[in-house]
């Protein structure tokens, strides 16, 4: 099997419910609600780490790029591997390629690969994403982290897992006034500040 234009036409084709979650037809609440572990959350450590860290992120974004690039390693070795944080991570992308990568993402977890694969798209974003056809080059990416073309060919037709996707960034927006990536939550409250580690790590300390 080879993937087709077909393929990321019809993975696009939800793209515009997740871009309307940001704009004026979402309806929002008066006070944003706080995010709570869902069962389908991603989550990275420790179920019962007494601190929730909760991402937003586009795979094309720059900035959701070199927080993954400077900042989580960090955070992953001093609060994650410690068992001190758990890190949930939750789609909001901004593009049809953001989206391609996030349906990418959730087929690699299905080997249960969603972090490395979350990883290594942020890590080579300045690659694929300069490509002329990004999209073949997350096919090419995907094939680098064991997802087969004929896997990403099946997830990209996927309707039940591309409209979890465009759910999720939907729900970020209208319940969680999520306008833009990266948003990042700690312990349910939004994180406005510097996302360095240095200045991030003194915050978490007060939370142990």
């Amino acid at each position: 099997m080879t993937i087709s234009r077909r393929h990321f036409v019809a993975a696009g084709s939800a793209l515009p419910i997740a871009t309307l979650a940001g704009g004026l037809l979402s309806p929002r609440t008066a006070a944003a609600a706080k995010p709570q572990i869902l069962q389908s959350d991603h989550i990275l450590g420790l179920p019962t780490a007494p601190i929730t860290i909760i991402e937003y992120a586009s795979l094309t974004c720059g900035h959701c790029g070199n927080f993954h690039k400077h900042t989580f390693g960090e955070l992953k070795k001093n609060y994650v591997d410690t068992g001190r944080a758990k890190f949930v991570y939750r789609h909001f992308p901004l593009d049809r390629y953001a989206f391609i990568a996030a349906i990418l993402a959730e087929c690699a977890g299905k080997k249960d690969n969603f972090f490395g694969m979350i990883d290594s798209i942020f890590h080579q974003q300045e690659v694929w994403a300069r490509q002329p056809d990004p999209a073949v080059a997350l096919v090419e990416l995907g094939q680098q982290n064991g997802v087969t073309v004929e896997e990403f060919a099946h997830c990209l037709t996927d309707t039940e897992l591309v409209d979890a996707i465009a759910s999720e960034s939907l729900i970020g927006s209208s319940q969680f006034d999520v306008t833009s990536t990266p948003t990042i939550f700690i312990q349910g409250e939004k994180y406005e500040g510097n996302r360095s580690f240095e200045v991030m790590d003194e915050l978490l300390k007060t939370l142990n």
